[in-house]
């Protein structure tokens, strides 16, 4: 879950808020409600969709690529949130030409109620291919619809 935290908040932040967690609870007894407040606190962020869906629910994880299909001089990419847990879906698209290109859905998309959304990405360069999660952060429960092609 703590990597999955790191994935959502960025290393920085993960860290300064992890080393002022242990700063605030050195030698106490901390509730998990402690390291949910300090985490809130130090990245300025409510996070309460974060610990709800990994310690209060079962929901699971499952962000897919569900289609790709031209349009015009750019591809629109449909991105589904197929399990309950929300959570930011971090895309890498890979040019022919050996560029990457980062994109975020932000959770705030799941939050609100979509289980779809379609990004519009420019075909060129050419696109070699695209892969949510490429750096493997979050729990999900299928890998093999996070790629295209497939």
């Amino acid at each position: 879950v703590l990597v999955a935290l790191r994935g959502v908040l960025g290393k920085e932040t993960f860290n300064k808020a992890y080393t002022e967690y242990a700063r605030r609870w050195l030698y106490k007894h901390p509730m998990p409600s402690d390291l949910f407040h300090t985490f809130d606190d130090v990245s300025g962020q409510d996070l309460s969709w974060f610990w709800r869906t990994w310690f209060y629910e079962t929901w699971k994880l499952d962000q897919a690529i569900d289609t790709v299909t031209p349009a015009g001089d750019s591809l629109d990419v449909v991105i589904e949130n197929r399990g309950k847990a929300p959570m930011p879906v971090h895309l890498s698209v890979t040019r022919s030409d050996g560029q990457v290109q980062e994109l975020t859905v932000p959770v705030s998309a799941w939050l609100g109620g979509e289980n779809r959304r379609t990004l519009r990405i420019a075909r060129e360069p050419g696109i070699k291919s695209i892969e949510i999660d490429p750096t493997r952060d979050f729990p999900d429960v299928d890998r093999s619809n996070q790629a295209w092609p497939r």
